[in-house]
């Protein structure tokens, strides 16, 4: 989705970057525009003199969504943060108060679900090539990391139903997350309750439950990645990165569709 100069806000705060082309020069001004969607960069470049004026004429400046978003830095797993996309281009091309905080709040908890999800993965490897204790100290790290992980994510997953149902957004929540979603909301209820769990107690029963205890028996988890509670298990690795990414993908359409929805309104 593209943003145009009569979106812009003014102000002094740097926003983000882009090429820009020559069209002309008048004398000392030298008109320029912006690369457009789909266009060849042919490296043209813009040349200034002193006492030069560089103009955009009305429709010369245009911010692609996509593009704003290509300076996301992609870490482990080839995931890159969306928030500061989310957050820049509300700046650039304004929005209700309350899409653009339930918006950017969602992509926050998405980006907070991959940084712990890094993280634990991180862990999970230097522990598997440690031994006897630091093997065991890095492994609890490694699962309190994805424990609170799954917990950002659950959150994440939550505000996807959430702004496909309340702002009528056109899109269709991603398949991952209605695979894993099960998974990810028993483990996710254990997480959070563990204190709970601990006593074998689930939910508001007061009677002991034995698969309650089973949150705390991740076997498989420094060894293959796997994790496991009453019956469900969810390949932390695989699995998750890959909604991650689903979800991320999402939010980036949402951005388009959300646009759409208003020209159209």
């Amino acid at each position: 989705m593209m943003a145009s100069d009569a979106d812009m806000q003014p102000g002094g705060e740097f926003l983000t970057s882009g090429r820009i082309f020559p069209v002309r020069r008048e004398g000392n001004k030298v008109f320029v525009r912006t690369l457009r969607q789909g266009e060849e960069d042919t490296g043209e470049v813009v040349n200034i003199r002193a006492g030069d004026r560089v103009i955009f004429e009305p429709g010369a400046l245009a911010i692609d969504s996509r593009e704003i978003d290509s300076q996301s830095t992609k870490g482990l797993g080839g995931y890159a943060p969306v928030a500061n996309t989310v957050w820049t281009w509300y700046r650039i091309v304004g929005e209700e108060v309350g899409f653009f905080v339930f918006f950017f709040a969602l992509a926050r908890r998405v980006d907070a679900a991959h940084a712990l999800w890094a993280l634990a993965i991180q862990e999970r490897e230097r522990a598997k090539e440690d031994g006897a204790i630091p093997r065991r100290t890095g492994m609890l790290s490694a699962l309190a990391a994805a424990e609170v992980a799954i917990i950002a994510l659950h959150r994440g997953f939550t505000m996807v139903y959430t702004l496909t149902d309340r702002f009528s957004l056109d899109l269709e929540v991603p398949q991952g997350v209605r695979k894993i979603q099960g998974a990810v909301w028993e483990m996710r209820n254990a997480f959070e309750h563990i204190d709970e769990r601990a006593e074998g107690r689930i939910g508001r029963s007061k009677e002991f439950a034995a698969e309650a205890l089973t949150i705390f028996d991740q076997p498989e988890f420094i060894n293959s990645s796997v994790l496991s509670y009453k019956g469900y298990s969810l390949n932390f690795e695989e699995e998750v990165l890959s909604v991650l990414l689903e979800c991320r993908e999402f939010i980036m359409s949402a951005i388009d569709a959300r646009a759409s929805s208003m020209s159209e309104g």
